[in-house]
């Protein structure tokens, strides 16, 4: 067993590898390698991902019917198409497409992961390999990350091409990683529930609309700041990419000691404190194209650690805080709502950093700063509405 799941957190370095080289590449690679506007690639991508977001109900059902395992290889193998299609896309219709496959890939990923870990380890042992999981998705993503700064100024087509055919290797052998995994019959031990129970809960779905702040900000920190660098500052693309990777490094060597320092303190202190972060980190960065070069580096870089310390404070806190508010008898249904207050930001970022960038530097940072004050009130309501989920102290760190 231990053997299965070091090959499972090894597909998951590399599955987040692929993502990671991605994220700091998707505009840039619709605007500078397939020539597509700034507005038309950001909204595409947004539009594709929102898409897919529809077949997390379906998703669901198959993991039931097949298993996670199935479903992990099948999302792999889905992602692997959708990015050797990539530098075939051109115009905005096809760019929709392909991003609906891989936001399809996605979505299998995310459904199938927790029940995976799940099937692999036992009592304490889940969360110890969870954790180990989420910093190893961070290391693969700086690595993936690193490589902005590390690659020479890309104006090749060719170059951009090559990237997208690395992830699609990168989830090749991902792939065939899991599929060393031992099969397991689907759980049918399902809590009984309904959607009205979740969605009838308002202090609940009033926590999951809140949380997309949090995830928003998450999903937009590092999205631009490569195309800002380059066509807004005219800078080297290491300013990001050593951003980027100088972020990533922060929460995998601080996550644990960020986690201790909240312990014994409300889980609203640390989602305060995680969108007080966000939202001074990202007021930093609103007069970037005011200062010379070398401020605006320093500021990107500044504001990149306060990023990072926002991140491993609002994650395991807020994942924690959901799972305590849960409906009792609808956990999984209430997961799955939790769920997309992820996917929704991360579908919605592109476009609206797009339209935002496009407007002005100032505003794409003012707005993002605005979403996440804005969650500091709305957090102090609810937590009178769940005193046990939202008063209750942080985990201690588990040894």
């Amino acid at each position: 067993m231990l053997r299965h799941r070091r090959i499972f957190l090894v597909a998951t370095l590399i599955d987040a590898l692929g993502s990671g080289l991605w994220v700091p590449f998707a505009l840039l690679f619709l605007v500078h390698g397939q020539g597509m506007g700034l507005l038309d690639a950001g909204t595409s991508l947004s539009t594709g991902a929102l898409l897919a977001l529809v077949s997390g109900p379906a998703t669901g059902a198959a993991m039931d019917r097949f298993g996670p395992r199935a479903l992990l290889i099948a999302g792999n193998l889905v992602r692997i198409a959708a990015f050797c299609a990539y530098p075939l896309v051109h115009t905005s219709w096809q760019v929709i497409v392909v991003s609906v496959v891989a936001g399809f890939g996605d979505r299998l990923f995310w459904t199938c992961n927790a029940p995976m870990v799940a099937r692999l380890t036992s009592g304490g042992e889940t969360d110890r390999m969870l954790a180990t999981q989420t910093v190893g998705r961070f290391a693969g993503a700086g690595i993936g990350a690193a490589a902005t700064a590390v690659l020479p100024t890309i104006t090749s087509p060719w170059a951009f091409h090559l990237l997208a055919y690395v992830n699609a290797a990168s989830f090749a052998v991902a792939a065939v990683l899991i599929g060393l995994l031992p099969r397991a019959e689907a759980r049918v031990d399902k809590p009984a529930g309904s959607w009205r129970t979740v969605l009838t809960n308002r202090p609940f779905t009033g926590f999951c609309v809140t949380h997309t702040a949090f995830t928003l900000a998450s999903a937009s920190k590092f999205a631009v700041l490569p195309i800002v660098v380059r066509d807004l500052l005219h800078g080297p693309q290491w300013i990001a990419g050593t951003a980027i990777t100088l972020g990533t490094v922060v929460v995998v060597l601080g996550q644990r000691p960020i986690v201790a320092l909240l312990a014994g303190r409300s889980r609203t202190t640390g989602l305060i404190g995680a969108a007080t972060l966000f939202a001074v980190s990202f007021a930093l960065l609103i007069p970037l194209e005011m200062v010379p070069l070398h401020g605006a580096a320093g500021l990107i870089l500044v504001t990149s650690l306060g990023f990072s310390v926002a991140e491993a404070m609002f994650g395991p806190t807020g994942t924690a805080t959901a799972a305590a508010a849960a409906p009792p008898g609808a956990e999984g249904r209430a997961s799955s709502i939790f769920q997309l207050s992820w996917g929704l930001p991360v579908a919605l970022a592109p476009g609206l950093l797009a339209v935002l960038l496009s407007v002005s530097n100032a505003l794409t940072w003012s707005v993002l700063a605005l979403t996440c004050t804005a969650a500091i009130p709305a957090l102090l309501v609810l937590r009178k509405k769940l005193p046990h989920a939202l008063r209750e102290p942080s985990p201690a760190v588990a040894e």
